[in-house]
């Protein structure tokens, strides 16, 4: 199993780590790595018998280092998974997260006879500079090539990674239902409507959108507060985002929470979810959200598969007074009520026997 770069308490980790957990009894699983730091789920791997390998990328803080890192990471990583693979008993599966990335230790696999080779996209990228893009390109046909299976979270996340003409699967994120379900929850007391968002600190994610969001639906005489979980992706982002919470006076309405937080019980004690996402491979928060009869309000960069009929979507360019105005109207008229909704196809007992078919091709 390849992560998409440490195994913090991010979505892409717990999609891995459900993995893991479903089915260490039937494979075994060691985990390569691109951070040094020691992250949420360590620990947890480790009990399951499997190995940690790490092959860390530029972790310092100068920029221009950090950038060139980029460009020339894949020769590095290349020599040193060469390593792994020659020192360890052969594999017969690789499961790639990282994306791009993916590219050299496809590459890898096959030189080391590995039979199934997956590659999972997870994200939809952004534009970028034309050597990045020229870089990319490359690694999307080395991808294409040396893969014997391309999946992704969503239609638009493989788009993004192996292109419309690719020959690619759908497969759904799944969440942990054995925590995600509203049924295991005392109803909590919400007074006033709280909001929550749940994803890294960062500008992909948009936090500073839903402090105006929040803003507006507070001078409209609605008693709202903002919950806001996650990990600091983005050290200057956060420093922005608590700029613009003390700016506009909103810091006693503003909660920050830890990505380690136990987000089912948070969710319970919440009646809205927001997701302002710039773009996002899939989202799995949303469902997550959806499974605990949250009421949701997204951009329409998210993937409309993510809609079990608690969803509305919204454009960002609409501005927050808009989405204010369509969260207070959804408030005064059902006093944030919850509601049911199905999510069973995203469910981790239903996805993880597609994961089961694919990784038991490699035992043919």
């Amino acid at each position: 199993m390849v992560s998409c770069e440490g195994l913090g308490n991010g979505g892409v980790q717990a999609i891995m780590m459900g993995i893991v957990r479903n089915l260490y009894t039937e494979c075994h699983f060691d985990m390569l790595l691109f951070t040094s730091e020691k992250r949420y789920y360590d620990d947890e791997f480790l009990k399951y018998g499997g190995k940690i390998f790490r092959v860390p990328k530029y972790e310092g803080g100068n920029c221009l280092l950090h950038r060139a890192d980029y460009y020339v990471r894949d020769f590095y990583t290349y020599r040193e998974v060469n390593k792994i693979l020659k020192n360890e008993p052969p594999y017969d599966v690789i499961h790639c997260n990282r994306e791009y990335e993916n590219a050299p230790l496809l590459m890898l696999a096959s030189k080391y006879n590995v039979s199934v080779r997956i590659s999972q996209a997870h994200i939809i990228h952004g534009k970028t500079n034309v050597i990045c893009t020229l870089l990319n390109k490359f690694r999307t046909r080395l991808i294409r090539t040396y893969a014997t299976k391309l999946i992704g979270c969503s239609y638009e996340a493989c788009c993004s990674l192996y292109s419309e003409r690719a020959i690619f699967t759908v497969l759904n994120n799944f969440y942990d239902d054995n925590r995600f379900d509203i049924g295991l929850f005392t109803p909590a007391n919400i007074s006033g409507l709280t909001i929550v968002q749940v994803g890294a600190i960062s500008d992909i994610k948009n936090q500073i959108y839903s402090v105006e969001v929040l803003a507006y639906i507070r001078s409209v005489g609605i008693p709202a507060r903002l919950k806001i979980i996650g990990f600091d992706m983005n050290v200057s982002y956060r420093k922005l985002l608590e700029e613009k919470i003390e700016s506009i006076g909103l810091r006693e309405y503003v909660d920050f929470l830890p990505g380690n937080t136990n987000i089912p019980l948070e969710l319970n004690k919440s009646n809205c979810f927001i997701m302002p996402s710039l773009h996002e491979g899939f989202g799995i928060a949303i469902i997550e959200a959806q499974s605990m009869s949250l009421k949701c309000f997204a951009s329409t960069n998210i993937p409309l598969t993510t809609n079990c009929g608690n969803v509305t979507y919204l454009k960002l360019t609409d501005g927050p007074a808009k989405w204010g105005d369509a969260i207070s109207q959804w408030y005064q008229k059902t006093k944030g009520e919850k509601k049911a909704c199905d999510t069973e196809k995203f469910k981790c007992s239903y996805v993880i026997n597609k994961i089961r078919e694919l990784y038991k091709i490699s035992s043919k």
